[in-house]
């Protein structure tokens, strides 16, 4: 058989562990080609099967049942038994798997107490400790390993998905039968495009916003679950004033900086969540652009002269400076005097976000592509996440905690919508933009079918 080889360009090409935490698109486009979850998050934010054939709720969305499928076999030659996918879960809860800027131990704190039972029939079942109607939003992004694969790592990387990892050098080299990936590592976006139209690629992944609209260049813009945002921190008195919060989601003109910070490869959000997002709301209205409004909003407040702490980080968004910069002269326009305050560690940056070690607010790119994530870990002051800044408002925690334990998913959906638009009016952020993610194909690639395009969230899977 004739093997095709892609050439593939792409900020790093670094992997580990399947099981350390990570929303890294560069990463996860890798091992979404060689390792399988249970199942597989679509578009639409539905679920289909990948190694679970099917499962079932019960009424008080406490126990879940996952039938595994028994023609299932790793790259070593070893079936796949329900005791694999115990194994991995229980795995995953363990307290030495770390996470990527700042999300340790968050998986860990969901499945937490949960017990997780083989049954003779073959099926896997968890009984978690209270409702979670949403577990399928982790299970998605957990691999399933067999023990022998996690003994093997980090020399040998076995999983069961169509392709092997042949060398983990550069390039990283992914086989299947018919198909070799060649993953080549280049940090520079331009670099990445520029080794593009040499033909030394035959992709090139996550270009820059300016590169939208390029010539000889097939570009596909692929939707994210990432929010650009400005998170505020209830710490700070200033915060704690409504006035202020709404001041300054008036004050700001996102259409402005979607069209020159990001080149038009964004859309504006009008709340917390993206259009992947199974609680986000389309008919709710974004906050408009109003100066005027701010003003009023500022004197009401009382807020005129009042400084505003802004804390950026130096990259990861890498516009965080120019947004800042722009936010800041938006804010100055409108009564308010603002400093900047910019770290150049970015796992750092994170821990400080984290434990509310910041000014008013600070520039961050949430990206978790699940509703109940975002609800329970950045808004819900009776669970206080690893990303709560001290919002407190109970009828959207009542939300939060119905729609955790009703199991139809309709319902769930109207619940989080309603709880969306309470956190659209309280404005707990300044809400941004939703970033595209940008990939080009070479054309005349002949190994690229004429119909691939990326996964959801512009991950790179064949």
């Amino acid at each position: 058989m004739n093997v095709r080889t892609i050439r593939i360009a792409q900020e790093h090409v670094r992997i580990s562990d399947p099981h350390i935490t990570s929303d890294n698109a560069e990463r996860l486009s890798i091992l979404g080609n060689v390792f399988d979850p249970l199942m597989r998050v679509r578009e639409d934010g539905t679920f289909e099967p990948a190694l679970a054939s099917a499962w079932t709720l019960s009424a008080d969305a406490r126990t879940w049942t996952f039938e595994v499928r028994s023609d299932v076999v790793f790259h070593d030659g070893k079936r796949l038994v329900a005791e694999d996918v115990a194994f991995s879960l229980r795995r995953m809860r363990d307290e030495d798997i770390p996470g990527e800027l700042g999300t340790s131990g968050v998986i860990r704190g969901y499945l937490a107490g949960t017990e997780i039972e083989v049954a003779s029939s073959g099926a896997v079942t968890l009984r978690t400790p209270e409702p979670m109607a949403d577990l399928c939003d982790l299970l998605c992004d957990i691999p399933i390993l067999s023990e022998a694969a996690v003994a093997a790592l980090p020399g040998r990387f076995i999983g069961t998905g169509p392709f092997r990892v042949v060398d983990t050098g550069e390039p990283l080299v992914l086989e299947r039968a018919d198909l070799r990936l060649a993953w080549q590592a280049e940090p520079d976006a331009g670099a990445r495009l520029d080794m593009l139209r040499r033909g030394e690629v035959d992709i090139a992944a996550k270009l820059a916003p300016s590169q939208d609209a390029v010539a000889d260049v097939r570009v596909v813009r692929s939707t994210t679950s990432v929010c650009a945002t400005f998170m505020f921190n209830f710490e700070r008195r200033l915060v704690q004033n409504v006035h202020f919060r709404r001041a300054i989601n008036l004050a700001v003109d996102v259409e402005a900086l979607v069209r020159e910070v990001m080149h038009g490869a964004a859309d504006p959000l009008n709340g917390p969540l993206t259009q992947r997002h199974l609680g986000h709301d389309p008919d709710v209205a974004p906050w408009p652009f109003d100066p005027q409004a701010a003003r009023r909003e500022i004197a009401e407040g009382g807020l005129k002269g009042e400084k505003v702490l802004i804390d950026i980080p130096a990259v990861l968004p890498d516009e965080a400076r120019e947004l800042a910069l722009r936010v800041a002269a938006y804010l100055s326009a409108v009564g308010l005097l603002c400093e900047i305050r910019t770290e150049t560690d970015r796992p750092g940056y994170a821990n400080r976000v984290r434990y509310r070690k910041i000014g008013d607010m600070a520039c961050f790119d949430s990206s978790p592509s699940s509703t109940f994530r975002v609800f329970r870990e950045k808004f819900h002051s009776g669970f206080a996440g690893p990303w709560w800044l001290g919002f407190e408002n109970k009828e959207f925690d009542r939300l939060v905690d119905h729609a955790q334990r009703t199991p139809d998913i309709g319902d769930r959906r109207t619940l989080y919508r309603k709880a969306y638009r309470i956190l659209r009016d309280e404005a707990p952020w300044l809400f941004l933009y939703n970033p595209v993610r940008l990939t080009a194909i070479n054309p005349s690639a002949a190994a690229v079918p004429a119909d691939w395009r990326p996964g959801p969230g512009g991950l790179l899977l064949f």
